[in-house]
């Protein structure tokens, strides 16, 4: 049965905003200071995986609390649409114009239509297409966990990861790939998170919270390629770029820890400029490459370039959300309240 009185999730912007952060920090230290690009190869993914996570652990909730009625699922596909596709043909077609990263019509084409991804565009075409799959998976995760329990959601959670990866497993994963099926991981650790999260409210997560923030600080700072080669002598590699599987893991067992603003690091998330960077994060994601990089072509290894282009980055992705999210989420709005309300009322 929906739930019509949900508990909040005080963290759930922040979360969105540090994953944004994430992608900002580590695209902007690499096109003002292409040096460093190797020692931090990889990086920038720790924030796509984090979105990934977030999505399908956030949808998953609210189809939980609103039921799986037709109604519901068209509110659910028409707000997916609206939020992703205007800002995202606006973006590509930005980009095809600036001729960066999307060079020619056949290229715009295919970003489009989401056959191919272009510079970091493909994560856009990864996420939309698991909207389809969401639904009935979230679905068939209920059941099980109402019928057998929570042993029966990991099991088959364990089940689906194990032949998922048996067909496409994640060391044969290719770079900035568009299909969907390579980052299945990162999208169903986020629906066992939303799926088990009234078990994790039993966990002493104030006590838990803090120290599993801090570990995984610990093994995200350690995992890049710079942090490696200083430590332990490890060569310089792009093998970062493939573990969204294990960080996938981690980022499921923070986020649900940590959604609620629990512990220190819990209140430290539930900051407003970070919520406010999560608010406006998907304008921000979609346009924050052609900000920096246009900055660091025309004024490259300045320290201002990078301060500056964070900032603009973040007022272009405040921009979007006001000028357009926001009107399109309204408009979505409008939309269900005529869908929903009788036809003799509506005459």
């Amino acid at each position: 049965m929906p739930n019509p009185h949900p508990q909040p999730l005080p963290a759930a912007d922040s979360i969105r905003g540090l994953a944004c952060l994430i992608v900002l920090v580590m695209h902007g230290i690499s096109f003002c200071w292409p040096k460093a690009f190797p020692l931090l190869r990889g990086g920038g993914k720790y924030g796509v995986w984090l979105f990934f996570v977030l999505s399908a652990f956030l949808l998953t909730l609210r189809l939980q609390q609103r039921g799986f009625t037709a109604v519901s699922l068209l509110d659910y596909a028409l707000g997916r649409i609206l939020r992703i596709l205007p800002l995202f043909t606006l973006a590509c077609l930005l980009y095809y114009w600036a001729g960066m990263g999307i060079q020619d019509t056949d290229q715009l084409h295919a970003a489009l239509t989401f056959e191919q991804g272009f510079i970091h565009l493909w994560t856009i075409p990864v996420e939309f297409k698991f909207y389809l799959l969401l639904p009935p998976l979230a679905w068939a995760g209920l059941c099980l966990k109402r019928r057998f329990g929570n042993a029966a959601i990991l099991l088959a959670g364990i089940a689906l990861l194990v032949l998922q990866q048996s067909v496409w497993p994640y060391w044969q994963t290719p770079e900035n790939s568009a299909d969907t099926r390579w980052y299945l991981p990162s999208f169903l650790f986020g629906i066992l998170a939303a799926l088990l999260l009234p078990y994790l409210r039993n966990l002493p997560r104030i006590r838990l919270a803090t120290p599993f923030a801090l570990f995984t600080l610990l093994i995200l700072l350690l995992a890049l390629p710079g942090s490696r080669l200083w430590l332990f002598n490890t060569p310089l590699s792009d093998d970062l770029l493939d573990k969204h599987l294990y960080l996938g893991l981690i980022w499921a067992c923070f986020t649900g820890l940590l959604l609620e603003g629990h512990g220190l690091a819990g209140r430290l998330l539930c900051s407003r400029p970070l919520a406010f960077l999560g608010i406006v994060s998907y304008s921000t994601y979609l346009f924050h490459w052609l900000i920096l990089m246009t900055l660091a072509g025309h004024w490259p290894g300045h320290m201002a370039t990078f301060p500056i282009g964070i900032f603009l980055s973040i007022a272009a992705g405040a921009a979007g959300h006001y000028l357009a999210e926001r009107p399109l989420e309204n408009l979505r709005k409008r939309l269900m309240v005529r869908i929903r309300k009788p036809r003799y009322l509506q005459q």
